[in-house]
């Protein structure tokens, strides 16, 4: 076995939509060592992983696929996929709740190896509340 190379042990797994055919059979990644760093941002940041991410890969207003944007690329990896959604709540900093942003949609990134690698709150679409904005020039396609 490669010594340096990451094995299932070392993610999280959670269930995301297969856009395909509609089902939760698509498995995404998240590796403890993402999720540790993100707890060090801030207890708001770990409420977001727990609750958020697997309510919006499983729940998403639209899935895109092919990022054109550089800065939305996995460095580890080819950006694949965005979930998109819109969260019933949100987190401030300390991890107490409040209402989710206003005219922002949460926006979870995949790369081609199905593990998460980014995930934030961006501006909305002003057309259309469940997208962000400039998702017909930052994605190739919309799979759902």
């Amino acid at each position: 076995m490669n010594p340096g190379k990451k094995n299932r042990r070392d993610y999280l797994s959670l269930n995301a939509i297969e856009p395909h055919d509609g089902t939760l059979t698509c498995e995404i990644q998240i590796s403890y060592d993402r999720l540790q760093y993100i707890s060090k941002r801030g207890k708001g940041h770990a409420m977001e992983c727990a609750y958020i991410l697997p309510a919006i890969l499983c729940a998403p207003t639209a899935i895109f696929e092919g990022l054109r944007n550089d800065e939305d690329e996995d460095h580890q990896g080819y950006g694949w996929r965005c979930y998109c959604g819109i969260p019933v709540q949100a987190y401030r900093v300390d991890g107490t709740l409040r209402t989710p942003y206003p005219n922002q949609v949460y926006l979870i990134f995949v790369n081609d190896e199905h593990v998460a690698y980014n995930w934030r709150w961006e501006k909305a679409d002003p057309n259309d509340s469940r997208l962000p904005i400039d998702h017909k020039i930052r994605f190739r396609k919309q799979l759902l």
